[in-house]
């Protein structure tokens, strides 16, 4: 369903390299360069890139992926020009109070981050000081910041909940709002100046379950983009302040008086299609990455030697895995049916229970001028919404093959690198 969206319409690009991937689950930490591979990384993130644009080096495939975005937003055939903005989204949910975090917390790993960057840098011609790496409601980890600026990618912006120790603090930008398509009676939601005074957006997801939405991959990446009070005060959980946990509650959820929700059905409302359609968010989104090198059992979990992935190809080692696409509803789509499809996750019953909802949201977006629920969806006040992208669910778990793949249909290709 939906329209599929690239410049080769609906694909995702999975690279799969169990070499990059060497912790023993109990030693050091999972992100430190003797257990992740950042050579090994490297090479996978180019391989992603040249796969989704059809090109053979990587300034060719940047320029691509300039060229073809800037065409549908009606700029033109014209690559990156110098001084353009570029904002990449991480997610760093699962991370405490400090920057100099010391634990096996999941969080986009570091090694993915240096090679999205050294892409952009070199490849791409972007200047270091032109990208800003953030996340508005958590803190940035020594081990994402120590890392590139001690290198020669040094002059990244790093923005965060609280700025300080070379962090820069996340603000609100008071002009421009997230107008929830329906009434959650929640506060205010402004996003953050670091993405409405960027040209382009880079989302950098996680791929794992969630405890409230069944999976979190590049439409919830945003829910830590978004700035909202709660309770009269700023505060890191906006999603709260903005009343939409329940929007996107794939099964029934209670963790306290504040935390209770009823299980968002099928064809019901959801604001993660105001974020993936609003302007400044998924409208300017150049490119969707799904770090899948490690996978924890939930969003708040360390990764442990639990999170080895039975299922072929991964065949009880971690699942080594990047995904991208130019297609949000694509990429999320392949994740959630990876998800689904590995014995140690697709049935968590903290997370995916039978008859959970997690593909809800999917289908409201790629529907979203005639969406089921019967939402008009303008994310901006003013512009209503056409379809997002494309949503299907792969043919089986044995040949994980789409529409495109089978040539049944114009839905997703998955293209398989190992």
């Amino acid at each position: 369903m939906g329209k599929a969206r690239g410049i080769f319409p609906g694909r995702v690009v999975w690279v799969h390299n169990p070499a990059a991937t060497l912790w023993d689950g109990k030693t050091g930490l999972w992100w430190n360069d003797s257990n992740t591979d950042q050579g090994v990384v490297t090479n996978m993130v180019a391989q992603a890139i040249q796969q989704q644009t059809g090109k053979s080096d990587n300034p060719s495939a940047w320029d691509a992926l300039f060229r073809w975005f800037n065409q549908t937003q009606g700029k033109g055939n014209t690559g990156y020009a110098t001084g353009e903005k570029i904002a990449i989204k991480i997610n760093l949910n699962a991370l405490g109070e400090k920057h100099a975090y010391n634990d096996n917390g999941t969080f986009t790993a570091p090694q993915a981050i240096y090679a999205m960057l050294e892409q952009l840098i070199k490849n791409a011609g972007v200047p270091a000081d032109a990208i800003t790496v953030y996340d508005a409601i958590r803190l940035m980890p020594d081990a994402i910041y120590t890392r590139v600026q001690n290198s020669d990618l040094k002059g990244v912006h790093f923005v965060d909940w609280t700025g300080g120790d070379g962090r820069e603090q996340s603000q609100r930008d008071l002009k421009v709002q997230v107008h929830w398509s329906q009434d959650t009676k929640g506060s205010p939601t402004f996003l953050p100046t670091v993405v409405t005074q960027a040209s382009y957006v880079i989302n950098m997801a996680s791929l794992k379950p969630h405890n409230l939405a069944g999976v979190t991959l590049c439409a919830k990446n945003h829910f830590g983009t978004i700035m909202s009070d709660w309770k009269g005060q700023a505060t890191v959980n906006a999603p709260q302040g903005a009343n939409i946990h329940g929007t996107v509650a794939a099964h029934a959820y209670s963790w306290g008086p504040d935390w209770t929700w009823p299980q968002a059905p099928m064809g019901a409302y959801n604001a993660l299609v105001d974020l993936i359609g609003h302007p400044d968010l998924g409208a300017k989104t150049l490119l969707f990455f799904v770090d899948g090198l490690y996978v924890a059992h939930d969003q708040n979990a360390n990764i442990t030697d639990e999170g080895r992935w039975q299922s072929a190809p991964f065949n009880n080692h971690w699942t080594s895995s990047i995904l991208v696409s130019q297609d949000n509803l694509a990429i999320d789509s392949v994740g959630l049916d990876l998800i689904l499809s590995e014995p140690t996750t697709g049935t968590l019953p903290d997370c995916l229970p039978p008859g959970s909802t997690p593909d809800n949201y999917m289908h409201e977006a790629a529907q979203a001028d005639k969406a089921p629920s019967g939402t008009v969806y303008k994310p901006d006040g003013k512009t209503v919404l056409a379809s997002l992208g494309v949503h299907e669910h792969w043919n089986n778990n044995n040949d994980k093959q789409y529409s495109r793949n089978l040539k049944t249909g114009d839905g997703i290709e998955l293209i398989k690198v190992a």
